[in-house]
């Protein structure tokens, strides 16, 4: 886990993409003396699940510019985000259209500070396919990302995004496209998998068939 001792505070850089205001911008990433006296890994718990929660919220509430100085706000207190913390501001992002905000947010925090997970590509996955029409390009970008520079392979959760979008947009050659590629790479459906195509008939038919449920 890095500590920003040397390196720069990665979600300082994120005010040149949301202009939120400069009172949000940590000026170093040294601990508040106020919580000094906390043992440092009670703290650190503390604050990404407080900040985390906040920003959940202000996503929810359609308030995506706010959650981003949440994360400012984390840096104040000297602590790095985590990769759930993280996550949620792609989400509080994503979930309000805000796509080339979520997709910035992505890039600033993960790679080179922080490593993303499956859910970090569901979340990035669904938003895309929120537009109208879903932007299948950007979600394939999103797939070979995942495997070429992160290693991670799609597990259940991305599939489901996909599946989710397909069910949507009644787009059913792509959801048995969806589910061929899910078979074909060894990934078993949740209890999720069949929620996310409960209303459209032939694509629960074709995963029942293709996983013999």
């Amino acid at each position: 886990m890095l500590v920003f001792s040397s390196a720069p505070c990665p979600w300082a850089l994120l005010v040149d993409v949301v202009s939120v205001p400069t009172a949000a911008v940590v000026r170093n990433c040294s601990h508040n003396p106020l919580v000094a006296s906390v043992p440092e890994a009670e703290r650190v718990a503390t604050v990404r699940a407080g900040v985390t929660r906040r920003i959940k919220d202000l996503g929810r509430s359609g308030k995506p510019r706010e959650a981003v100085s949440e994360l400012a706000e984390m840096a104040r207190l000297g602590v790095q985000p985590d990769t759930q913390a993280a996550t949620a501001l792609v989400d509080a992002c994503a979930r309000n259209g805000k796509m080339d905000m979520a997709q910035s947010v992505f890039e600033e925090l993960f790679g080179e500070f922080l490593q993303p997970d499956d859910v970090t590509f569901a979340v990035l996955a669904r938003g895309y396919g929120e537009c109208i029409p879903p932007r299948w390009v950007a979600i394939s970008g999103l797939l070979n990302l995942m495997d070429s520079k992160y290693h991670i392979k799609p597990g259940a959760v991305v599939y489901n995004a996909l599946l989710e979008i397909c069910a949507k947009t009644k787009d059913e050659d792509r959801g048995r496209e969806v589910i061929s590629r899910m078979e074909a790479s060894g990934v078993q459906p949740d209890e999720f998998t069949l929620e996310a195509i409960k209303n459209r008939k032939a694509l629960r038919s074709h995963l029942k068939r293709t996983f013999n449920l």
